[in-house]
């Protein structure tokens, strides 16, 4: 069983990650992020320069996103079954009966990042572009595809 759905960019095709370690955000360009080309299994953070698997940098929204899509899929299952379950047991001169109430999915939104007021670096390394929250005195950008000080 295979569920997907879609994260809508900003303006420029940037996506929220956020480090499992630091839990600081930044936005990396879904295009590159999914390159079938060049594939990727870990990524750094930008900002403390720790790696992990790509799929630990999920945002919060996209983990909320995902386990309401999959408790979305289990209603529906459950759903049918109890609907059949009550449709063979409720037979007109049957001793059982069933009363069945269809369960409630849970809500989902659609998934979009806004224009913020990150600064865009390229990597001179790997050519790939991260954004990043930059303050005055930040000494260090990291290259989430390469690690690299940017």
């Amino acid at each position: 069983m295979n569920i997907s759905f879609t994260i809508e960019g900003d303006s420029e095709g940037f996506v929220t990650f956020e480090c499992p370690f630091c839990g600081s955000e930044f936005k990396l360009q879904a295009g590159e992020y999914q390159n079938e080309n060049e594939p990727l299994e870990d990524l750094f953070c930008p900002y403390c320069g720790l790696t992990r698997e790509k799929n630990t940098f999920l945002s919060k929204d996209v983990i909320v996103q995902a386990q309401a899509l999959a408790e979305n899929y289990l209603i529906e299952e459950l759903n049918k079954v109890f609907k059949k379950m009550s449709k063979s047991l409720n037979k007109p001169h049957g001793i059982i009966k069933m009363k069945y109430k269809p369960l409630k999915k849970v809500v989902t939104k659609e998934l979009k990042d806004k224009d913020t007021t990150e600064v865009e670096f390229k990597c001179d390394h790997c050519n790939h572009r991260v954004k990043v929250l930059y303050c005055a005195g930040a000494s260090k950008i990291f290259c989430p595809y390469c690690g690299v000080d940017i």
